[in-house]
């Protein structure tokens, strides 16, 4: 059940993600660690601040990784 809940809240937040104009294959909290990396403005503290410290940054070097792009 539990790899069940995360694969949908990965999904739902690759939705979130393009319907806010992201990439479709990028999460919400990686495209927001790219945005504060761009020093534009952000959620990076609101989303570590709930879903654990470091969560953006994992998520974005997990998306740089699979984009194959450093």
């Amino acid at each position: 059940m539990k790899g069940y809940v995360v694969r949908v809240s990965v999904a739902l937040s690759v939705l979130l993600n393009v319907v806010l104009g992201g990439a479709s294959n990028q999460t919400f909290s990686a495209r927001n660690w790219q945005r504060k990396k761009d020093k534009k403005s952000n959620m990076v503290w609101v989303i570590d601040k709930i879903i654990g410290n470091g969560h953006c940054a994992e998520c974005w070097v997990y998306w740089k990784v699979r984009e194959g792009k450093w």
